[in-house]
């Protein structure tokens, strides 16, 4: 049972949050030049944040925890999470801090994505500021890479109360070497996976990661769908092929429902549809969070949603 004023959470996630501009043009400017943008929006970003919000529009009780500042970005973060019914009593809001802020343009007939970043101030969340209490209060984590520390210790603290451990990994490090040693569902880019086994084959390298420690391992493939290997099972599954607005946060949403398709039980070829489905639904609209869909939309594409070709 969780302790006395910590919420009982489907999915916790610990992440950096940020602030994210959007705007989608036609062309990208050269240097000293303009363009005049499409459509532009403002939403809250991060990798396991978006995910969290992925996690409470399917009908999931999803909390965060992270850092942001006592600045006008870090009151939209905040307003943002509390507006999607995300718990942010992990949410720690820092005294004369700056919070990471992103500037996304993307270009419009081909959707790649050009991001300015500024850090902000804040930093990461500490060791210290994860409770096992809070982590037991949850019945899957989800960790990203922008704290370390942090997530090492809730990582540490979901292993040894059995919990589902799903991880969301840009680049290979010591850090998150441990981090897939303690996890059960690894959910990596090809890109990564490559980098960390330095096999090309995404099933080869999913099998090679399976061997640091976790039973499941799920390679995503971008546009191409994605692969996994549970055990001696090997799973693929094609994308969905829906009208694309904008890419961004796909990955994070994937992400976010794959554990809560685990609080719901799904098998992993079950849980790999819904993650597809509420990816490729995400494309709809500019940002990682206007586009997300509620579990009935998502369950209806998988029901009735055509897949790409295969390339």
């Amino acid at each position: 049972m969780p302790a006395r004023g910590v919420s009982e959470l489907d999915v916790l996630g610990l992440s950096c949050c940020c602030w994210d501009l959007l705007a989608i043009v036609d062309r990208m400017p050269e240097l000293d030049d303009k363009a005049p943008m499409r459509e532009w929006t403002q939403q809250g970003g991060g990798q396991a944040a978006t995910a969290m919000v992925a996690v409470a529009r399917l009908g999931g009780k999803a909390g965060i925890i992270g850092r942001v500042g006592d600045d006008e970005n870090g009151d939209h973060i905040h307003r943002a999470f509390v507006a999607e019914r995300v718990d942010t009593s992990g949410l720690r809001q820092v005294p004369g801090e700056t919070s990471q802020f992103a500037i996304c343009i993307i270009h419009g007939p081909t959707g790649k994505r050009t991001i300015f970043w500024k850090p902000g101030t804040v930093g990461p969340p500490a060791a210290a500021e994860v409770s096992p209490e809070q982590v037991r209060a949850a019945k899957v984590l989800l960790v990203d890479a922008h704290a370390p520390e942090a997530g090492l210790q809730a990582a540490q603290y979901a292993h040894e109360a059995g919990l589902p451990i799903v991880l969301d990994l840009e680049k290979p490090s010591p850090t998150n070497e441990a981090l897939i040693r303690l996890s059960t569902h690894p959910v990596l880019p090809l890109g990564f996976v490559r980098a960390l086994t330095g096999v090309d084959d995404p099933i080869a390298a999913a099998r090679r990661a399976q061997r640091l420690g976790p039973q499941t391992v799920v390679v995503t493939l971008g546009d191409r769908g994605c692969v996994a290997v549970e055990g001696a099972r090997v799973v693929r599954l094609a994308a969905y092929d829906v009208p694309v607005v904008d890419t961004t946060g796909a990955g994070d949403v994937f992400h976010g429902a794959f554990a809560y398709g685990l609080v719901l039980g799904l098998g992993l070829e079950d849980n790999l549809r819904l993650a597809s489905a509420v990816a490729a639904l995400k494309c709809r609209a500019l940002g990682g969070r206007a586009g997300l869909p509620s579990l009935a939309e998502a369950q209806e594409l998988v029901r009735t949603g055509r897949f790409r070709e295969a390339s």
